[in-house]
């Protein structure tokens, strides 16, 4: 068993393999022979043997370092200037110094590939810093230096994501662009951060690659018009679940309600629709895809409020919904407030609301955030402790100048 392997290999893992050193390689001589598994016996008197006669035909580039009165070995060296080159054609491989070159000839040939014209700029500039990276022995993620295959994988999954041009189940998109249904997700951690790079998302949704069918569920005076066609939902005495997909760029939405309540609580949302006078429903907490579509194609002279829970979670889903759909959303009614007993807020709580005072809130809500932030949460937060015929006389008196109109349904 050769030791040249081991040599090139502890060589290639330091940091003199992976980047230009001023200096010379060396490595403690036992340290070497253990690691190599060459520590005694036979195969000690076989490594020592080679590392003699490497010594004396490596024209200096290979030498063993000696203690100069007792002459025992205490390094191996390999000289700055040649020991690479030399090393890595005993065993005719390409040294590091080359690869370096040839990975970052290759991001250079990749920066100049043709891509979406929304992308192409970042893209060229990414991968011309990651041909720099290279060549300096710089951290190169989510690409690895010692993965070709899967290097071309990982740049293959990029390219057909940012090419991709409609909505689609992530493993639909991996057999399409993969030949694998599973692939984009076992690549999900190293395409997001190539993803985050380029888009400046983080999200395969970003390209209209989905985990799950993006819904909106609604109930209440609402049509929606595509072309000539025309679908009334005050017809309908119960919820309806639709497709972001079915919002496309022709269609228009109309509602005979001045009012919109967006429901964080699913049952709560149900309960009033089951009540419903004539109000625009929508049931939302942390606003999805198919929500923020819905609600940007709803008419901006309606007034909007959100019915949710009044612990800080609650809070910040309201400046979330605020925030994503650019409307001035207002909260209706904060359960807890009639309460007097209070829960300690934890640590990950006070964050959430001290973002939230960071931030552009509406007056009552940001003394909401106050309040929570001073004395607790309180122990009747949710907002099913508050009775549905409340949440409607509340609407009445907080929207008293746009009457809630019948529904047709």
């Amino acid at each position: 068993m050769s030791i040249l392997p081991h040599l090139a290999r502890l060589y290639q893992n330091s940091a003199h393999g992976r980047r230009e050193s001023s200096r010379d390689f060396t490595i403690d001589y036992e340290t070497f022979l253990r690691q190599a598994g060459m520590a005694d016996g036979d195969a000690r008197e076989v490594a020592e043997r080679e590392m003699i006669l490497l010594e004396k035909s490596s024209g200096g580039v290979f030498s063993i370092d000696r203690h100069k009165r007792s002459d025992i070995p205490q390094r191996i060296r390999l000289v700055r200037d040649g020991g690479e080159l030399w090393l890595f054609a005993q065993m005719d491989a390409t040294p590091p110094s080359q690869q370096r070159i040839d990975l970052a000839e290759t991001f250079s040939t990749i920066a100049g590939q043709k891509m979406p014209a929304q992308w192409q700029q970042k893209w060229t500039e990414w991968f011309r810093q990651l041909a720099g990276h290279a060549l300096a022995g710089e951290s190169i993620q989510p690409f690895r230096r010692d993965d070709a295959l899967g290097n071309q994988s990982l740049l293959t999954a990029l390219r057909g994501i940012l090419h991709w041009s409609s909505p689609s189940l992530i493993r639909y998109a991996s057999t399409a662009i993969c030949g694998d249904s599973k692939q984009l997700q076992r690549l999900e951690p190293r395409l997001r951060l190539a993803l985050h790079a380029i888009t400046g998302s983080d999200s395969l949704e970003t390209c209209g690659i989905l985990r799950k069918p993006r819904f909106v569920t609604f109930h209440g005076p609402l049509t929606l018009t595509i072309g000539t066609q025309l679908t009334d939902f005050s017809m309908f005495p119960g919820p309806v679940t639709l497709a972001e997909t079915n919002f496309t760029i022709q269609a228009t939405l109309s509602t005979q309600s001045s009012i919109c309540l967006t429901v964080e609580n699913e049952d709560t949302f149900h309960e009033l629709a089951a009540t419903n006078p004539g109000v625009l429903l929508i049931l939302t907490s942390y606003a999805g895809a198919a929500v923020r579509r819905m609600m940007r194609l709803l008419p901006s002279e309606l007034t909007y409020f959100h019915f949710g829970d009044s612990d800080p979670a609650g809070a910040d889903i309201l400046r979330d919904l605020r925030e994503k759909t650019d409307r001035d959303i207002r909260p209706l009614l904060l359960p807890g407030q009639q309460g007097v007993a209070r829960q300690a807020l934890a640590h990950n709580q006070r964050q959430t609301l001290q973002r939230l005072l960071d931030s552009e809130l509406p007056a009552e809500l940001r003394a909401h955030a106050e309040v929570l932030l001073e004395n607790g949460i309180p122990n009747d937060y949710e907002q099913e402790s508050i009775p549905i015929t409340q949440v409607w006389e509340a609407l009445r008196m907080s929207a008293s100048d746009q009457p809630i109109k019948p529904s047709l349904g």
